[in-house]
């Protein structure tokens, strides 16, 4: 199963953001890191939206940087208008998250750099957890009904053999 987290952010925050990922690195989660995930030449846009499309989980580095770029602002609307689960981490003390995000509790990674990574480590985790449950129950209905349509398939074939004689 793969599990996929789109990180928003400004490239000014590189430095908190590869923490981040040597954080989740240590996971079985597939990162999408624009900077390092695109080559170049590379359409950008259409690429972006298909990544926040298809991820599992969006996280949002909230800085005082990333309040000055239009593409993350832009990043969460899409990540709100398909639905998904934000994670807003916030890296400048008394900086209010915009909009769609507003109302999330956030994580503040201010306070103790280290023990946020670790909680967000968590949070993705407990998301992986969740999507790999529902996985596991949508294949066991999908047996189950398997199961039952055999068994049916087995009754009609039997009363159809007692019927021929």
């Amino acid at each position: 199963m793969k599990f996929k987290v789109f990180i928003s952010y400004s490239t000014h925050d590189l430095k908190q953001i590869e923490l981040l990922r040597e954080q989740i690195a240590r996971t079985p989660i597939e990162v999408f890191i624009a900077r390092d995930s695109i080559p170049p030449s590379q359409e950008l846009t259409s690429r972006i939206k298909s990544e926040i499309q298809e991820c599992d989980l969006f996280i949002v580095l909230w800085s005082r940087n990333a309040k000055d770029s239009e593409w993350i602002s832009q990043e969460i609307g899409q990540a709100s208008a398909y639905d998904k689960t934000i994670l807003p981490l916030v890296l400048d003390e008394e900086l209010e998250p915009p909009g769609f995000i507003s109302g999330l509790k956030c994580l503040p990674i201010f306070e103790d750099l280290e023990t946020a990574l670790t909680k967000a480590e968590e949070i993705v985790m407990m998301e992986y957890d969740k999507k790999l449950t529902r996985e596991k129950k949508a294949l066991m209905a999908k047996e189950k009904d398997r199961k039952f349509l055999m068994g049916m398939g087995l009754g009609a074939l039997f009363l159809w053999a007692i019927n021929q004689k």
